[in-house]
């Protein structure tokens, strides 16, 4: 059985070894799924990616990346009236990072999905929610040069 469990893991190894035909210096590419296909009889819907942080700037560039899903509900959960007028349903996914700023997708049921933007506190080594929607949530609220590196924001 032990073979068996290290099977899916040792695919993806391989998978993600040296196959990349992005820029190494490119710092905004989403992590790569280290997920396999789902064994027979189990559910191939995906879970929240709450564990894995997302690909990011560094803190020299702005601070707070990458972020896990988990340090952004609890921003989002501290600003009241960002989460009075969105619902968050299974929580954050396809979380993208760079420069002090995130983004992450709200999963609700029978819902349309939201985009959240994220702010870094560098004084308080803390995310803030700033805004949430479904269109444009980034144009007034995330700075021009930062929005093409951020997914939901183009």
């Amino acid at each position: 059985m032990m073979t068996r469990a290290l099977l899916p893991i040792a695919v993806a190894a391989i998978a993600l070894a040296g196959c990349s035909s992005e820029d190494p210096a490119d710092t905004t590419a989403a992590p790569a799924s280290t997920s396999t296909a789902p064994a027979a009889g189990t559910s191939s819907a995906a879970a929240p990616s709450s564990a894995a942080p997302a690909a990011s700037g560094s803190a020299a560039t702005g601070g707070g990346c990458p972020v896990d899903a988990a340090t952004l509900q609890k921003a989002f959960q501290a600003n009241a009236e960002v989460a009075g007028a969105i619902i968050l349903g299974k929580g954050f996914k396809d979380i993208s990072c760079y420069q002090g700023y995130a983004t992450a997708l709200t999963q609700p049921e029978a819902m349309d999905t939201a985009v959240v933007v994220f702010k870094y506190d560098g004084t308080n080594k803390v995310w803030k929610a700033l805004i949430g929607g479904t269109d444009n949530v980034c144009q007034d609220t995330v700075p021009a040069s930062i929005r093409p590196k951020l997914k939901h924001c183009t």
